[in-house]
């Protein structure tokens, strides 16, 4: 048997009549004014009015009139015999005096077509759209708490801190160590706020823009911040990374914030170091961050990006090196931990990037 012979050239009246029953689209006709000529059987299963309820209606007094307008000027297309191939989205009354969404295109036919009137395929998407706009009522709220966390929360902060540096000359020395542990305590929270602005940029970020961004001037103010809090830590920055930049956003100064701080924190020296270096890989560039504390275990190197993932026993949310993860997979890039060349103690962070 031929391959022709095993398919369907032509199909009859009674197969076309099943297939538009059978189909879940609904296919309606109607005129250059939007009267309904024919509605397709499974109709009044979506729209809720029978197919002779609609036949004769104009299915303009049906669109929501905040879409009909929009509706009318996108199907004014089929009268001038072009076909509406983009979905055109608009609300649509049930019987019930409910709402639906409704996804339609429109087909001018050939004009031998027994077929008088235009054609339209619709399908029902509400449940889609209910889907959107309660995401977009999260992705509202989650803006809102951002807001908050930026400026409501860190001005509090501000003021706690500030008030903590006037009681040093009123506290004594037995109050000196309460003292000490509410501007620690303080600064962690500050802290906190930085990383919940820094998740929720990255949760709300729609898409990436990528410019060129030098990487040693990122590190270098990364680094500037974080020393005063780790007097006692050593940063070197190779001569390396002074000529490259890698395609990135300004989120890159979060990564290497998240790596540097993890590199002190994490760490069991007295005097911890981190030294950071980069190579060109072809297309890509590789940058290590090393450091002298006790590593990582071979069972920890991928479960470390994880959320809530604090790692060795140390402070922190847990999420940094999950934040870091998420940017550095935003840009296309990668991120993993290796053990050092020498294998004496440390661990090395190395982020793959796309060179600018």
């Amino acid at each position: 048997m031929s391959e022709e012979s095993r398919g369907l050239t032509e199909l009859s009246a009674e197969q076309y009549r099943t297939l538009i029953e059978e189909t879940s689209d609904i296919i309606s006709v109607v005129d250059e004014d939007g009267t309904v000529l024919y509605q397709s059987p499974n109709s009044e299963h979506v729209k809720g009015w029978s197919r002779k309820e609609l036949l004769g209606e104009n299915i303009l007094d049906y669109i929501h009139p905040d879409d009909r307008e929009r509706v009318t000027d996108a199907f004014r297309a089929l009268s001038n015999g072009d076909d509406v191939e983009e979905e055109v989205e608009f609300r649509l009354e049930q019987k019930n005096g409910e709402w639906i969404w409704l996804a339609t295109t429109g087909t001018v036919p050939d004009p031998d077509s027994p077929i008088d009137g235009y054609i339209t395929t619709s399908r029902n998407i509400t449940e889609r759209k209910e889907t959107e706009q309660k995401l977009k009522s999260q992705r509202d709220d989650l803006e809102l708490l951002n807001q908050v966390v930026r400026h409501d929360i860190r001005n509090d902060l501000q003021v706690v801190s500030t008030y903590a540096e006037l009681l040093e000359e009123h506290v004594d020395e037995a109050g000196q160590k309460h003292l000490e542990r509410l501007k620690e305590s303080n600064e962690q929270a500050a802290e906190l706020t930085i990383t919940a602005r820094d998740l929720t940029d990255v949760i709300l970020r729609s898409e990436v823009e990528l410019e060129p961004v030098p990487l040693k001037s990122v590190i270098d103010s990364e680094i500037s911040e974080i020393q005063p809090a780790h007097a006692d830590a050593t940063f070197t920055v190779d001569q390396s990374l002074t000529e490259l930049s890698v395609l990135a956003d300004e989120m890159l100064n979060t990564v290497f914030r998240n790596l540097l701080k993890n590199a002190v924190q994490h760490n069991d020296k007295e005097q911890p170091e981190v030294r950071i270096t980069a190579e060109e890989d072809g297309d890509t560039v590789l940058v290590r961050v090393r450091d002298n504390g006790p590593g990582v275990p071979d069972s920890q190197k991928e479960t470390i990006f994880g959320k809530e993932e604090k790692g060795l026993e140390s402070e922190g949310t847990g999420i940094g090196l999950y934040l870091v993860r998420e940017i550095v997979t935003g840009y296309g890039g990668e991120i993993w931990v290796e053990d050092p060349e020498d294998r004496n103690d440390g661990a090395v962070f190395v982020l793959e990037l796309e060179r600018a």
